[in-house]
């Protein structure tokens, strides 16, 4: 009677297995690093519409801002709705208003002048949003709504995309998409009862906004307290999932 033996396996029939399951870890190594990566930039946006918001919160308890100058020759702080100027010193406003003076006691009642810039919340965000932008913060965000009072914060193609789907019944809270390298995330933004004082009608609206050009562009009114009124809009770069890995682990770790 013959015993047959079953030869044991080499190192050739082991390579495909090895192979297959190498490739098989990588790849699940690959899809959770990608769902990793995409759900922290996502937190991340959430966090600087967070900040955005809480800017204007801050500003609006307030109703706005003042930004401050002293002396005549002080430069304007950036831009503004009203301005009011008020003598430094009991006595300067009749000097200044015409009383017969020398020259140099005038001139010190001018170095003396204060004026007062009122910036209003929606100002005071976007000029955060501006100085975010212009420091090289890759994170960013800006203020925008289906119509504006300034052209400058008309929505984009992606911002109208998120307005479209955020307003239809049944929308999403939130809505984000990637594109070029770049997370695009967007949520509404609720009007705060200092946003009426120039939002509610242009009828109603303060005469500086119907008087100056640069709130021409045609919309921007009928918010009502508690209710949407906008989007906060966020960019944040997407890190890609191999820079991410490498980043994220050690040499021990990919061992």
């Amino acid at each position: 009677m013959k015993s047959t033996t079953r030869a044991a396996a080499g190192p050739a029939q082991l390579v495909l297995p090895v192979a297959l399951l190498v490739c098989a870890v990588v790849s699940l190594s690959w899809w959770a690093a990608e769902s990793l990566v995409l759900s922290q930039t996502i937190r991340e946006g959430r966090t600087v519409a967070d900040m955005a918001e809480n800017v204007g919160r801050w500003a609006s308890q307030y109703g706005g801002v003042h930004a401050r100058t002293v002396g005549v020759s002080a430069g304007i702080p950036g831009n503004f709705l009203t301005r009011s100027v008020f003598a430094g010193k009991s006595g300067d406003a009749d000097l200044l208003a015409g009383t017969r003076s020398d020259a140099a006691t005038e001139r010190a009642a001018m170095e003396r002048v204060e004026t007062y810039y009122w910036k209003n919340p929606a100002l005071v965000q976007r000029e955060v949003a501006d100085v975010i932008a212009s420091s090289g913060a890759q994170s960013r965000y800006r203020l925008t709504a289906r119509t504006v009072l300034n052209q400058n914060n008309a929505p984009n193609a992606f911002e109208i995309e998120a307005l479209d789907a955020i307003q239809a019944a049944g929308g999403p809270k939130e809505y984000w998409v990637v594109r070029a390298g770049q997370l695009l995330y967007a949520r509404p933004v609720v009007a705060q009862a200092s946003c009426l004082r120039c939002h509610t009608s242009a009828e109603t609206a303060p005469e500086f906004l119907r008087t100056n050009a640069m709130f021409n562009g045609g919309g921007g009114f009928g918010y009502v307290e508690g209710k949407p009124a906008g989007l906060v809009s966020v960019s944040v770069p997407l890190p890609s999932v191999g820079t991410a890995l490498a980043q994220g682990l050690s040499g021990r770790a990919w061992a």
